[in-house]
């Protein structure tokens, strides 16, 4: 379990002050009601008493860490306070073996399937954390070609092995009405590869009729059926492709079963919204953002945790849409087993 220093404490906290603000932001997030004096006096190790604690609740209140709703005699984490807890007084935990194992199960037997491997993490993120799991795919259509190998099967089955630079490789089976001749393949590999390699994907598919078109011999076969079959050997995730799943998720939270809320899970469950929250993090080996902190006003109801990973060179990023009231510390250990997982996997040592 990872801990992170005391020392230090912004606004003049003292480590009385960091155990009340740590105990009242657990127990709103396990209950989601206001937490009065009475309630911590209660727990275990607290040792205050409720006046004492009181006292401390109303410190913690002119410093912003904590609201008083109007309703209610208890208190409740502002964004403030729960970035004090996150960068000071959290305890990242770690998954359980059982968690772990079926990720790892999940991703390795959808390998080397990106788009499989994006949808199964996002429910995978949805499920385990009970929020809404959401991947933003790499965009492959900048990456570059790196090599072309061209295998026969049979006299009119070929197998076209198409590797990018990010480290990945893929395989397409194509048949041939023409008979092909296993001695010319070589050189009509290396004619091939050396118009189109360098190139990304999507400048072979906006390109590769005229790239192709005096290639000689048997090759001019081939040619005709890599043109034919241009969104086989270099389709890809398309650009900015949001994964998405648990939205019901929300609807289930406390604070967004409000119809005042509604319209904001609305919004939220539309992909350009996702994209903007985030795509900011996509440079980002990990980041929480807890509402106002998000760059769009309709998202200040939110807290978002997510950790970059890599495909090959090509970056995506992973993460969990909830209430601010969400368990940091877990979807910390969560968000970061799950990128550095997808990342080993593709090849890059994390």
């Amino acid at each position: 379990m990872k801990t992170r220093s005391l020392e230090s404490l912004p606004l003049g906290l003292d480590a009385r002050e960091a155990a009340v603000l740590r105990e009242v932001i657990h127990t709103f997030i396990v209950t989601a009601k206001p937490v009065g004096s009475r309630t911590l006096s209660k727990i275990p190790d607290m040792d205050l008493s409720p006046a004492t604690i009181r006292n401390v609740m109303a410190d913690l209140e002119e410093r912003g860490l904590l609201a008083h709703p109007h309703t209610s005699a208890g208190r409740v984490p502002t964004d403030l306070g729960y970035r004090i807890y996150v960068n000071y007084l959290m305890k990242q935990e770690s998954l359980g073996s059982a968690e772990r194992q079926m990720i790892a199960a999940n991703v390795q037997e959808l390998m080397p399937d990106i788009k499989a491997i994006m949808e199964r993490t996002a429910h995978m993120l949805s499920v385990i954390s009970n929020n809404l799991g959401v991947v933003l795919a790499p965009s492959f259509e900048d990456g570059k070609l790196e090599r072309l190998d061209l295998v026969p099967l049979s006299r009119h089955r070929l197998l076209v092995v198409v590797s990018v630079a990010a480290g990945l490789a893929r395989t397409v089976t194509l048949e041939m009405e023409s008979t092909l001749k296993a001695e010319d393949l070589p050189q009509v590999s290396r004619f091939i590869q050396s118009r189109l390699a360098g190139l990304t994907f999507r400048e072979i598919k906006d390109t590769i009729h005229d790239r192709l078109a005096d290639i000689p011999g048997m090759g001019r076969d081939i040619a005709r059926l890599f043109i034919q079959s241009t969104q086989r050997l270099f389709s890809t995730v398309p650009r900015d492709a949001i994964f998405l799943q648990g939205a019901g998720n929300l609807l289930d939270a406390p604070e967004f079963r409000e119809d005042s809320y509604r319209n904001v899970i609305e919004i939220i469950e539309d992909h350009d919204m996702i994209m903007h929250l985030v795509n900011p993090h996509l440079d980002d080996p990990f980041s929480i953002t807890i509402g106002r902190e998000n760059e769009l006003d309709q998202a200040t109801a939110y807290g978002l945790v997510t950790a970059n990973f890599h495909v090959g060179s090509l970056p995506g990023v992973l993460g969990v849409i909830g209430p601010r009231r969400m368990q940091y510390a877990r979807l910390e250990g969560l968000v970061r087993y799950t990128a550095g997982l997808i990342s080993k996997g593709f090849g890059e040592d994390r």
